[in-house]
């Protein structure tokens, strides 16, 4: 019982350090193009914690003798195609906040997915896992008022 534990308490992991890793790679190519200076705080502030959240589960995924897994190297370089054409039409703060927005949700979704196929994992990791997805929905919330 105890592996079956911690096996799902690496899945819930692997799901926030693989989108948090994301998510640190896309917000560091929007920010290049964000001109309006509060958006570009918050996307900022929010870019260093999802690189905190990845380092912290990427630690925690070598501790139990796991690999941490990114998105592909492809997926990487589509997304990063992806920000570079929608920004180079219209970098309006309208549309970078959506584009955070759509980002955000998928990994939201991608995060509640894992949760829902883990609910024997540990509870400390469940009870991390649902804050993290509490602030990434209040996040959505800062950004809807770009849009």
């Amino acid at each position: 019982m105890n592996d079956f534990k911690n096996r799902q308490s690496a899945e819930i992991l692997k799901s926030v350090y693989k989108n948090a890793d994301m998510a640190y790679d896309s917000s560091t190519d929007v920010l290049k193009h964000c001109k309006h200076a509060k958006l570009r705080s918050e996307i900022a502030a929010e870019r260093e914690r999802y690189r905190s959240v990845a380092n912290q589960a990427r630690t925690e995924l070598v501790r139990r003798g796991s690999v941490p897994k990114t998105f592909p190297a492809a997926s990487k370089m589509m997304a990063k195609m992806g920000i570079s054409m929608k920004t180079m039409q219209d970098s309006s703060s309208q549309n970078i906040a959506e584009m955070m927005l759509r980002g955000t949700t998928m990994g939201i979704i991608d995060m509640q997915h894992a949760l829902n196929r883990s609910s024997k994992a540990e509870e400390r990791i469940r009870t991390e896992a649902d804050a993290l997805l509490k602030r990434e929905q209040q996040f959505c919330d800062n950004l809807k008022k770009y849009l």
